[in-house]
């Protein structure tokens, strides 16, 4: 004799769990991580050891939820961890909307911050995202539209520099690859960029390290994957705009003979919920004792180490 549950009992049993994730989901964006990670570039014999770097992206600022809130408070902890090199991904307005706000104003008390623009900032035009971009020089960030530097820290008694390559949206196609034509020299290079569809196409073995915003990771998450799929959220935000998907979307990559991460970002867009995509800040200590034999070479988790994620 087969037993068959009756549909009707299985309904309070569903409504109850879609309760309990639509509350989760309310409630992550709220709940900021500051993953902390220890990195070795393969290629490069310059020494960055003890360098520190963080990375923040995607805060849209006027957006649903609890952009702004959490940027200042991501602003004030980073302050505590004492980073040599700021690095800031795009989309600090959403929508591009530009508006009087006191949210990055702690920007100038960091010695080194860089930033590029991202997909967001141009909605409005070029004026408007020229006006984004003095916005962040006024708080002493350098923004970078398709240009390079060289930046050198003094640690120790010892200089430690790095090439930084900025590029703008390539979501949009703004980004210049012809940059990254010449493989780097010695000194250890650093791509910064919005959005990770530059990764297909650019040369292979460009950049020592690429760090990239823009997916949300999905920012409503149900693919199992880490590439996007039709259980994000963003998946369908992108064909709304009838633009390509970043094929990558979340996490480490190893990818065109360089290390690779896309962050989840701060902030909101279009829905006030995060659902398994975290809002988050990377921060990166350079060591070249971070390595991991077990793992191959073209694995990250050779030369990434996660010290924590809290």
């Amino acid at each position: 004799m087969s037993t068959v549950v009756p549909l009707r009992r299985l309904v309070p049993w569903v409504s109850a769990l879609g309760l309990l994730v639509l509350a989760h989901a309310c409630l992550e964006p709220r709940r900021l991580y500051f993953r902390t990670t220890r990195v070795s570039l393969p290629r490069t014999k310059a020494s960055l050891s003890g360098l520190r770097l963080a990375f923040l992206t995607d805060f849209h600022i006027g957006g649903p939820g609890p952009s702004a809130a959490l940027t200042v408070a991501a602003l004030k902890r980073l302050r505590a961890w004492q980073p040599d090199i700021v690095l800031l991904g795009g989309d600090y307005f959403d929508q591009g909307r530009l508006f009087p706000t006191a949210v990055f104003d702690s920007l100038s008390l960091f010695p080194r911050v860089y930033a590029v623009l991202g997909n967001h900032d141009h909605r409005r035009g070029p004026e408007n995202a020229s006006a984004i971009a003095r916005f962040l020089a006024s708080r002493g960030a350098i923004v970078l539209q398709n240009d390079r530097l060289h930046v050198t820290v003094e640690q120790n008694h010892r200089a430690l520099t790095i090439e930084l390559v900025g590029l703008d949206d390539p979501y949009t196609g703004l980004d210049d690859p012809g940059l990254l034509a010449s493989p780097p020299g010695t000194i250890p290079r650093i791509l910064l960029a919005h959005a990770p569809l530059l990764l297909d196409r650019i040369p292979i073995g460009c950049a020592d390290l690429a760090l990239f915003g823009h997916t949300h990771w999905g920012q409503i998450r149900l693919a199992p994957s880490r590439q996007i799929g039709l259980l994000d959220a963003a998946w369908y935000l992108d064909r709304m705009r009838r633009r390509p998907h970043s094929r990558l979307q979340r996490g480490w990559f190893w990818e065109r003979g360089m290390l690779a991460y896309v962050s989840a970002g701060i902030g909101l867009t279009q829905l006030p919920f995060r659902l398994f995509a975290p809002p988050e800040v990377l921060l990166i200590e350079f060591d070249p004792e971070a390595v991991d034999p077990r793992w191959p070479c073209d694995d990250p988790r050779r030369f990434v180490r996660v010290a924590n994620s809290k």
